[in-house]
This record gives structure tokens, sequence and C-alpha cells, in this order.
């Protein structure tokens, strides 16, 4: 016979258990006309549509808002978008703070934030890309704020890639790493070289080798409220075949600043910082000057500090005398 207590325990745990189940959004979410026009404040206006969706625990029927710049009025960018948060019927991820805008409608929530809530904490039937294309077919987004496309960036990725619409925007020498970034491309898009909108979709970090291959790489995590961190998602399944194409490894490696460390195994550089130090007895007592005239040597990365290398010069001497 249950007592009351375990009556109460089991009513707890049954409403813990439900705060972590994920709505079935089986339909949308996807725009439709409301009709609306005009501006709500000096600062944001109708834009004439609402999002729509349906699950298996709520229904939204969401307008639709874009701020509008007095110094780019015409630069519209898919982050002006927002939606009313007293119309939103599930919890939303912590913002950031220029996600958030107080209006007469009461308080706006970028639309991206939003939608990056819903896909984030629930199932949702339709694509992330899927949405993108329809916002970008009926709303006026001119401008992006990534880096623009770049020749033949298409080229640059794995193919399967290059199917769902990515491209890479940008490669980034920095240190011993070699950053690739993302981005993807609106299907209305994709025939026009000209085409300049896109969406960040993402950037890993690769470690070239000293036998000039790339590592498998470290994505960089965009914040959860940001869409490419649900495209980051996107590269990361389907990129279990490559993310690169061979042409785009190439333009890689050939973009990488190639020093002299970066040519060395691990072994090999402590190997050749330890015989550097040998060589040069005179600056055994001055500690700062040899960490100055190992980065000189390009025996560690451009970035590497100074003090950071000064702190490993004693072992390195200890090691060079056989202590």
């Amino acid at each position: 016979m249950l007592t009351t207590s375990t009556v109460y325990a089991l009513d707890l745990f049954t409403l813990l258990c439900s705060l972590f189940v994920m709505a079935n959004v089986t339909l949308g979410p996807f725009l439709v006309n409301n009709g609306q026009t005009g501006l709500v404040a000096s600062n944001f206006e109708h834009v004439g549509f609402s999002i729509e969706l349906s699950s298996d625990e709520f229904a939204q029927n969401i307008c639709l808002y874009r701020q509008i710049y007095s110094w780019q009025p015409n630069a519209i960018r898919l982050e002006d978008f927002f939606v009313c948060v007293d119309q939103i019927r599930f919890n939303l991820l912590p913002v950031m703070g220029y996600q958030m805008k107080p209006s007469p409608v009461g308080t706006l929530v970028s639309l991206e934030a939003m939608l990056c809530s819903l896909y984030v904490k629930h199932e949702v039937t339709r694509p992330i890309t899927s949405t993108l294309q329809e916002l970008r077919q009926h709303l006026p987004i001119s401008h992006c704020s990534t880096f623009p496309r770049i020749e033949d960036g298409a080229k640059l990725v794995h193919p399967t890639l290059a199917k769902a619409g990515f491209e890479v925007i940008k490669f980034f020498s920095y240190g011993r790493s070699m950053s690739v970034q993302f981005g993807w491309v609106y299907p209305q898009d994709r025939q026009d070289a000209k085409a300049k909108l896109i969406v960040c979709a993402g950037t890993i970090d690769f470690k070239p080798q000293p036998d000039r291959t790339l590592d498998k790489g470290k994505w960089i995590i965009p914040r959860e409220t940001s869409v490419a961190y649900l495209l980051t998602q996107m590269l990361e399944s389907l990129g279990t075949a490559g993310l690169l194409s061979e042409v785009g490894t190439q333009v890689a490696l050939d973009s990488f600043k190639w020093t002299k460390v970066s040519t060395l195994t691990a072994k090999e550089a402590k190997q050749a910082r330890i015989d550097f130090v040998r060589e040069h007895p005179d600056l055994h007592n001055n500690h700062q000057a040899m960490a100055k005239a190992l980065k000189t040597a390009d025996l560690y990365s451009d970035t590497a500090e100074v003090y950071a290398i000064k702190k490993q010069v004693p072992r390195l001497i200890r090691e060079a005398s056989g202590k």
C-alpha cells in the first residue's frame, strides 16, 4: 500500500521527468502573412508576418518585428528580427543582452534566439535550413554580419557539405592553429556567384602536423542562441567523411604560416630547444634573454609569450646540462 509520502515522491518524480520531456514540433515553424504594417516604436516596425508552429504540448502564433537602425536602414540582417516574449509558450535559452529589447508591445527577443531555443529544447520535424530558406524568401534580408563568400568556397568543402549549401568563407592562421570558418548559403543564392548573403555556420581549429597534414580538428562552439550553433551541429553530423575537399585541404595547408617549430614533432621541438640552450651558455644567467633568443630562433610559435617561455628556461638549462 502506498503511503502519502510515497505518493508525493512519485508525483514529484513525474513532475521532474515532465520538465525534461522534449515536445515534438510537427508543424512549422513557418511564416504566415498577418497583414500588420507600420511602426510600433521609433526603431521597430511590423514586417507583416507571424511565426506559426504546433507541437504535442503547445501551439504558437508569434508576431514578427524588425529593428530599424537609423544609420543603416537598408542593411537588413537576420539578427534584426524580433518576437514578443509574452507570445512564446516554451522556455527560452539564456540570451545575450543585445538579443533582448524593450518595446511598447512588450519585451522583444531576437528571432534567432527564439528559433534556437525551439530547436535545442524540442524535437522539430522541419530542419532549421528549411526554416532559414523560407525566411530568406519572404523577409527583406539584404545584409549579413559574417565574412562574405569567397570565390569557389563550395569547392573547398567535402562534396556532401557543398550539396547541403556549406562553403568555406575564411582561413585564418594563428600560432600553431589553422582556423577554418564555414558559412551556409541560402538555396536561392547558390547559383549566383555574386550573391553575398551567407549565414555563419561555425569554425573549426586544425593543428597542421609536421608531415603537412591536418589533424581531426576541434570545433569552436558558438553560443546556443545563434543559428551558427545549429549549423555547427549539422556540419559535425554531415562531416564524418571529411570537412574539406582535397583542394580545400591544400589551400588550408598553403594558408598556414609554417615556422621551424611547426615542422617539428613535440619530441623534436623539445630536443631542439635543449640543444639551443646548450649552445648558448652565455645566456644561462639571463633567463629573459634566453627566452627571447628561443623565440627568435623559431623554436616556439609566434604567439607564445616571452614570459611563458621564460618559465621553461630553468628546466631546459637543467636538461641541457645533464642535471
